[in-house]
């Protein structure tokens, strides 16, 4: 019986590893892409094999929302640099959803020490494998809007009234963002519903994958969502929503062959003292109808 060579051994192993692993050659041509790969960002080998990586197809940003692009895709750093990198990034699902990722790349040598390959490999942030399972837990309660993969209306109305009960006792601080899909009902009368329901989707899980475990975000009515944002005062918010803001830009979603375009209004306010959870909330809606009334994918904060 004919026995596998050495390179078809290590090449089968690698092929099957959860985490995701890639190739490109000194041209950033993809040479390899494995299993890890394909569940992490949903493109298959055949969508990818013999494509060039430095166009950024996966829109890889760092953690300041700069595209890695080009000669600052992390594949040609580390040929450039002849040593490898690590980083915490974001990516972009083949849906069109942002991911946060921790990434390694490093130069590959031949046996001469020339440098002739880079490969990437890259993980999801545990908290995200967490999120998961704590996501479908509470499924089973009915607690998860359908529609968007969210917490409900009444569960997230739930945290904040338990927030501003920790807000009183403890002063811990905290943030609220009302946040708004923007001409929503453009997408509706062009597409349809099922274009509705994709746009929820994917809007749901950037934001979602792009705040902290200790914030909560859920759907709040049809095109809105509402985010408690965790020890976040009245003047760390406006970077936090801008943040959000930059991140469902950089989403992507495809319908019947076209890109829809996505953007999102924003208003946040901070906990006071003498906040009740419908006085708190009114002032997040009233500060995002107003970035909804000066034209949309902007943010507004209400500090009276």
């Amino acid at each position: 019986m004919a026995q596998p060579s050495d390179f078809d051994f290590f090449r089968s192993i690698l092929e099957n590893l959860h985490v995701a692993v890639y190739v490109v050659d000194r041209n950033a041509k993809i040479m390899f892409w494995n299993d890890g790969a394909e569940r992490i960002t949903g493109y298959l080998r055949q969508d990818v094999i013999g494509r060039v990586h430095h166009d950024n197809f996966l829109g890889e940003t760092n953690g300041e929302d700069i595209d890695l692009t080009g000669p600052f895709a992390p594949t040609a750093m580390a040929i450039r640099e002849g040593k490898p990198l690590q980083a915490e990034i974001s990516l972009r699902h083949k849906s069109g959803h942002r991911i946060p990722v921790k990434l390694w790349a490093f130069p590959i040598r031949n046996a001469d020490g020339v440098i002739v390959a880079a490969a990437e490999s890259f993980e999801e942030n545990i908290c995200i494998t967490d999120w998961d399972r704590r996501q479908a837990k509470l499924a089973t309660y009915g607690c998860i809007d359908r529609a968007s993969g969210l917490l409900t209306h009444g569960m997230i109305q739930s945290h904040v009234r338990e927030s501003l009960g920790m807000f009183a006792d403890h002063q811990v601080p905290f943030s609220l963002l009302c946040i708004q899909i923007d001409h929503l009902e453009k997408v509706q009368a062009r597409d349809g519903p099922g274009a509705i329901a994709a746009v929820l989707r994917v809007v749901g899980q950037t934001l979602e994958n792009s705040l902290r475990p200790t914030d909560f975000l859920g759907r709040w009515q049809e095109n809105q969502f509402l985010a408690i944002m965790a020890e976040c005062s009245g003047t760390e918010i406006s970077s936090a929503s801008e943040r959000l803001r930059r991140m469902v830009g950089a989403s992507q979603i495809s319908w019947w062959g076209d890109r829809l375009p996505v953007t999102i209004s924003l208003g946040g306010t901070a906990a006071k003292h003498s906040d009740t959870v419908d006085a708190m909330i009114l002032r997040a809606e009233e500060a995002l109808q107003e970035s909804a009334t000066l034209g949309g994918n902007r943010t507004t904060v209400r500090h009276d």
